[in-house]
């Protein structure tokens, strides 16, 4: 649960009870569209990037003091999530982390394109770290250096129950819409790099975060798929808040089939918080004036594009994974079969079950 003790020492009592209002709003629309994280069986996974988090690098106006409790009752609704646009100054983020209580833990790299950071953020009480985390660095092709990522993507070994899966979160090159070559690339030379070694190491490697991709059908998902990667139906959600693009993707390279994905979807966060029809409430609390010195716009509109600098302009992209697979455990050892890779207790270790 989300720490809101500090809601009672608020002297802003106006603010005070809009925070309380729409806190409950969001914990109904998340229980109403995503599963309880409380199964013993299955964990859930999500991908958000939370739009320049920690940076202000285009925005005039500071996040809220509510915003970052919306911000950490969407993460608290799953176990483990990357983070994208954790920027250079973490003050905000080391808030919703303590807003999100003691069991709860993060991975974070250092900055690298547009002063940016990746993140996990996992509840300890479901989400195991495996003790491996990785920049991901192309190596060269003989002898030849490979142009590198914008934004080196951030690799992390975890453990949910008897699943073991290695999780690699990008951010991929945006450029333009007209010209997608070099996200193109990117695209391709991460899914690759991953397939390689997934043929050698037998590991389950899940691909997630924001990939700029248009639409299913794009050459871009192209670049994914073509690279080995499976992004499953009921995954392919549009995440980006003001038009149907698919940004944001999960994807997996496997080849266990008990792997199980459950449930999916995208969660729409402008439902329950920073509404349409909250803008009178949150007119005062804009900006009146750009970074230049001009007037700001302070209309519907403007109010629109304003709420995406307070939560984000991307949704977040979940799904249920299973992770208890006691039966088919038992079932193999009865069989007499080598047990898969990600279901081996390690040594030492009996088989951690939720």
């Amino acid at each position: 649960m989300v720490q809101y003790s500090g809601l009672r020492f608020w002297q802003d009592t106006g603010a005070r009870d809009r925070a309380i209002d729409r806190l409950l709003a969001l914990r109904a629309g998340l229980a109403q569209n995503v599963s309880p994280n409380n199964k013993q069986d299955s964990f859930h996974l999500a991908t958000w990037n939370i739009r320049d988090f920690g940076g202000h690098r285009l925005n005039p106006s500071p996040r809220l003091p509510e915003t970052l409790l919306y911000i950490a009752e969407v993460i608290s609704a799953f176990d483990l999530v990357a983070v994208q646009e954790v920027n250079e100054d973490m003050a905000e983020f080391q808030q919703v982390m303590r807003l999100l209580g003691p069991h709860w833990d993060y991975i974070v790299t250092d900055q690298s394109g547009n002063m940016e950071r990746l993140a996990f953020v996992f509840d300890t009480r479901k989400i195991r770290f495996r003790h491996m985390a990785g920049e991901i660095v192309l190596p060269a092709k003989k002898g030849v250096d490979q142009p590198q990522f914008n934004r080196t993507p951030f690799l992390v070994a975890f453990q949910a129950g008897w699943f073991k899966f290695n999780l690699c979160t990008v951010h991929i090159y945006y450029g333009s819409a007209a010209d997608t070559t070099k996200r193109k690339r990117e695209i391709s030379d991460i899914a690759n790099f991953f397939t390689a070694r997934q043929k050698k190491d037998g590991e389950t490697y899940i691909l997630l975060g924001d990939f700029n991709i248009l639409n299913p059908t794009d050459p871009t998902m192209n670049a994914l798929l073509g690279g080995g990667f499976e992004v499953p139906a009921q995954l392919r959600k549009p995440t980006a808040l003001a038009s149907a693009h698919y940004y944001d993707q999960i994807a997996l390279r496997t080849q266990n089939k008990l792997v199980e994905i459950r449930k999916a979807g995208n969660f729409p966060w402008q439902d329950y918080v920073f509404r349409e029809a909250d803008f009178a409430a949150y007119k005062a609390a804009m900006p009146k004036k750009t970074k230049t010195g001009k007037p700001a716009k302070t209309d519907a509109a403007a109010y629109k594009k304003w709420r995406t600098w307070q939560m984000s302009d991307h949704l977040p992209l979940w799904t249920e994974i299973k992770m208890d697979f006691t039966e088919a455990y038992l079932e193999s050892l009865k069989a007499g079969e080598k047990p898969l890779a990600e279901f081996k207790p390690e040594a030492g270790k009996g088989p951690e079950v939720g």
